[in-house]
């Protein structure tokens, strides 16, 4: 319990380790998350914890609840197959907090997960993940990255520009950094149930990075979170190979 709110529901978190706290044996999939850039705004505890579910708890960082809104590129492929199928490789964002489970592990919970391919936002909504389809596009302009989602029937949508930076050191950064990045697993609900899915991946390299354009309301706005009004921390990654494990019910 923090002193700051004295609500049962939020705690101060622990920087994770830098590397999975367990060994993902058997994927699902393997990923590889490119060109992953860390957005993220400080929030008070009070507005996001009745946002998770009740039987997590919203972990903070120096009293202060933190929302991350990471663009990427992924690239799909089933275990043993070298390379992504045709269709497996597409944009992806997603809009996240930090909590903790009833079984005490640390892991994020999704708000919002945009992509472009339509097969996958429907077999992992299946899970309970909140995936949603946009048009979306990654590129990279004179050393820039270009993150943007279309807004569909007016929700969610985004254009992120920023430019990369100094790699940070250590690789995997401070406290804060390890806290906001270094997470291992994902709670998710499927109707009564509540899921764990693990991953597993090699610690990040993180770069500084400067914003030059975040239009992200009505991607928060779609999410049902408070819009942010200051500008954000940003980090980012050339990116990491992951291995995804089963959902597991959570005791």
């Amino acid at each position: 319990m923090t002193a700051e709110t004295g609500n049962p529901r939020i705690r101060e978190g622990d920087p994770p380790p830098e590397t999975a706290p367990h060994t993902v044996r058997v994927p699902v999939n393997i990923h590889r998350w490119d060109d992953i850039s860390f957005l993220h705004w400080a929030f008070d505890p009070d507005d996001i914890a009745p946002l998770v579910p009740q039987e997590a708890t919203l972990l903070t960082h120096e009293g202060k609840a933190w929302v991350g809104v990471t663009p990427f590129f992924i690239r799909v492929r089933p275990p043993g197959v070298p390379v992504s199928p045709p269709g497996w490789s597409f944009p992806e964002t997603n809009v996240r907090t930090y909590v903790a489970g009833p079984d005490g592990r640390d892991g994020l919970w999704f708000f919002r997960m945009e992509v472009t391919a339509a097969w996958f936002a429907a077999a992992l909504r299946l899970v309970g993940l909140p995936y949603v389809r946009q048009r979306m596009r990654v590129d990279r302009e004179d050393g820039r990255f270009v993150y943007k989602s279309e807004a569909r029937d007016s929700q969610g949508g985004h254009d992120i520009v920023l430019r990369p930076g100094e790699p940070l050191d250590p690789p995997s950064g401070g406290p804060l950094e390890r806290f906001l990045t270094a997470r291992w697993g994902a709670y998710h609900r499927e109707g009564p149930l509540l899921l764990y899915s693990p991953v597993e991946h090699p610690a990040w390299d993180l770069h500084t990075a400067a914003v030059e354009n975040c239009d992200v309301d009505g991607l928060f706005r779609a999410a049902g979170l408070p819009t942010p009004v200051e500008s954000p921390l940003v980090h980012y990654s050339t990116g990491v190979t992951v291995k995804v494990g089963p959902p597991q019910k959570v005791t």
